[in-house]
């Protein structure tokens, strides 16, 4: 009988019992049409437009609208698409429809079709179903085109027209058999993954999966799961941290989890499944911050500290341990990297002031292992979470740092200066140093000591040449700032973030005391010698500028009150600094060449500094030509850039933390000291805590005003914090 029929319906086209046109669709007909990439069937309801039918579809019963152009079979009024859509369902069951596929596939080989020929789906159906007489007048032909439209159908029969099959070879059908099957092992594969993705997002804090094994590399799916928590990361960070390939496999991989397809979406994925922790630092993965040192560090460090190296600069060190030297830090300083002595010279009110400088070129060499790995830091970052150095603390707090051998000298790097009662620079030198701490001080205690009727007399001295130099460089055109400075500290979390609990502590802090004024302005001294000398001697060093500030007019900056408001409008006058190896003026200090060398163990270009000032005193080549100098300080002010926007970012996250845990009727005042925006978009400093931020009102606020303000909301990863104006 199968090869009668195979024989006899050779190319034969779509029988009566089924039309394929649908011009003459009308309610009552039964019909097959796609939908949503799938063969269905359904009774038409009623016209809908000039191309459209409404059809109850099968099962569900569910009215559905249909584009007249899908529809592929028309099997009339009489038909019973309930009963159609059951023998079809039973058809297709997996084992069977491939029984079904495969033997009509056989008949046409053996017996049917010549190459090239092609066939229908009622041809197809009296091959495949000749036992079942009795079925639901059509049922034979739906089932027939439901099981040659799906994917297994397409192995043994190639689509050609609409409604028309051409039988494959069985090479053919062999190979889409193995690429089904492949397809179908990934399908699984992907199913436990996308499961066990879920499961870990909806799992307790304590209980998520190790990360590894999450998100671990497998043979199985070609290492799938790797590649996607790159793409995922990289999304969560942002638009301009992503690839727009790493968008689409993460977007794929939201869409299959049913998760929001954005940067958000990924984000909260990440954390929902334990991938990132709750506090996770954006920034750190943003900008390739290196918090950890990498591994041969503590060999390194171990190498050091037990062979001592040798110092280049023994025979011309200068023996200052006779100086009183002082320390002036923070109370939570571990790495001292200066000190300052002071004596007066006669009756004519010179001061001979030494700032004595750690040497950390001493101990580490050019191009050694942890001279590279500094270079490759280039600072310490100051996190609200904790302080990741730039040298191991190892050697950073222990040789490196001055006086952290009380027993012993410490090796220096010393520039003293000459300075008349005016400021001027009246004779400087700079040279390798022995020294020992006479005392470590405190701001705070500096503070208190420089307001008492017997203060030290170094510390006297000091302060007056730190108040001369200070007006010397006002009247060369240096610009001071006094802007109150918010400090945001953090215990239970890192510099990468945590998941723990956390208690957040803000502060404003007075960065223009006696003592801090001391410390900065023989800070910058130092830098004006150390400029002065690499010009006077033709050295490359690592200069930094800064071009004139944008002022604006007279009647702009008399509008503006005076104190914080103009202050901060002087701030936005300000342009931003530059570096490279050739002098270049510095109008914010009033100086016409300046060099950064006081903090060597926390900033790398300091290190540079040194490098080519030692390598001159000793007579020797120097290390760093102009261009090699200029390729340098590029690398480094790259990464210290990126170390900035890091730390700023992460100041950001904690303040918004912080405001976010305040109880519901907390209030802060602030003072409206800059229009960004009209009169009601400003920026606000708040008086208690020196805290910045933007507010919206809702109505218009003039400059020096005193705001209440409550908090509204906060998105911590996204920086954003918004507060509301309440009457007082």
């Amino acid at each position: 009988g199968g090869r009668a029929r195979a024989e006899g319906g050779r190319g034969r086209g779509t029988r009566a019992a089924a039309r394929a046109a649908s011009g003459d669709v009308e309610a009552g007909d039964g019909v097959a049409y796609s939908r949503r990439g799938e063969v269905r069937i359904g009774t038409v309801e009623r016209r809908d437009g000039k191309t459209g039918v409404v059809v109850r579809e099968m099962p569900g019963r569910e009215s559905v609208k249909v584009n007249a152009k899908a529809i592929d079979f028309n099997f009339g009024a009489k038909c019973d698409c309930e009963a159609m859509e059951r023998f079809a369902r039973d058809a297709a069951e997996s084992a069977k429809a491939d029984a079904l596929l495969r033997g009509a596939w056989e008949l046409i080989d053996e017996f049917g079709l010549e190459s090239g020929e092609v066939c229908d789906a009622t041809y197809v159906s009296e091959l495949m179903f000749e036992d079942d007489a009795n079925a639901p007048a059509g049922a034979r032909e739906f089932a027939a085109h439901r099981l040659l439209s799906s994917p297994m159908g397409g192995i043994y029969f190639k689509l050609k027209a609409k409604g028309t099959y051409e039988s494959r070879a069985a090479d053919q059908i062999d190979a889409l058999k193995r690429k089904a099957e492949a397809e179908s092992r990934a399908a699984k594969v992907e199913e436990a993954f996308l499961d066990e993705i879920k499961a870990a997002a909806a799992a307790p804090a304590g209980a998520k999966p190790d990360r590894d094994a999450l998100w671990r590399p497998s043979d199985e799916d070609n290492d799938a799961r790797v590649r996607r928590l790159e793409a995922l990361e990289a999304y969560a960070l942002g638009e301009k941290f992503h690839s727009a390939g790493e968008k689409a496999m993460a977007d794929d991989l939201l869409g299959k989890l049913g998760f929001t397809r954005s940067s958000e979406g990924a984000l909260k994925t990440l954390i929902s499944t334990g991938t990132w922790s709750r506090h996770e630092n954006l920034s750190v993965r943003k900008y390739g911050v290196q918090i950890d040192f990498p591994e041969g560090t503590a060999k390194a460090c171990a190498e050091v500290l037990s062979n001592e190296p040798v110092d280049a600069d023994a025979a011309s060190r200068v023996d200052l341990t006779y100086l009183r030297a002082y320390a002036i830090d923070d109370a939570e300083t571990v790495e001292v990297d200066d000190a300052v002595s002071a004596e007066a010279l006669g009756d004519d009110g010179q001061i001979r002031v030494w700032v004595h400088i750690a040497d950390p070129t001493r101990w580490i060499p050019l191009g050694s292992p942890l001279d590279a790995i500094a270079r490759q830091r280039a600072t310490t970052l100051y996190y609200p979470t904790e302080i990741v150095p730039m040298f191991p603390l190892e050697i950073a707090a222990g040789p490196m740092s001055l006086g952290s051998r009380s027993d012993v000298a410490s090796e220096a790097m010393t520039v003293r200066a000459d300075i008349d009662r005016e400021g001027n620079i009246m004779d400087f030198e700079i040279m390798p140093s022995f020294v020992k701490l006479d005392r470590r001080w405190t701001y705070d205690e500096v503070d208190v000591e420089l307001d008492s009727a017997t203060c030290d007399e170094g510390l006297r001295l000091l302060y007056k040449v730190a108040s001369a130099r200070d007006e010397r460089r006002a009247e060369d055109g240096s610009v001071t700032i006094i802007l109150p400075e918010n400090s945001v500290n953090v215990r239970g979390a890192t510099a990468r973030g945590g998941d723990g609990d956390v208690a957040i502590t803000m502060s404003k802090i007075n960065g223009h005391t006696p003592a801090r004024m001391l410390v900065s302005e023989l800070m910058v001294l130092v830098g004006d010698v150390v400029a002065r000398f690499g010009v006077r001697e033709n050295i490359p060093l690592p200069f930094r500028g800064q071009g004139e500030p944008r002022l604006m007019s007279d009647d702009e900056w008399d509008g503006i009150p005076e104190g914080i408001c103009q202050d901060m409008a002087m701030r936005s006058c300000m342009t931003s600094s530059t570096s490279g190896a050739t002098p270049r003026p510095h109008s914010g200090l009033g100086l016409s060449a300046y060099v950064q060398f006081t903090s060597p163990i926390r900033r790398y270009a300091d290190v540079l500094a040194h490098h080519q000032i030692k390598a001159y005193l000793r007579g020797e080549p120097l290390p760093f030509d102009e261009q090699s100098m200029e390729n340098v300080i590029e690398d480094v002010g790259t990464t210290v850039g990126g170390a900035i926007r890091s730390q700023r970012e992460t100041s950001k996250y904690w303040a918004s933390a912080y405001f976010d845990a305040q109880p519901a009727d907390a209030r802060w005042t602030a003072t409206v000291v800059k229009f960004i925006r009209g009169d009601d978009l400003v920026l606000v400093i708040f008086d208690d805590l020196g805290y910045e931020t933007v507010v919206k009102l809702d109505r218009g606020a003039v400059l020096g005003e005193t705001l209440t303000l409550k908090f509204v909301d906060a998105d911590p990863h996204a920086g954003s914090t918004n507060f509301a104006r309440v009457e007082a």
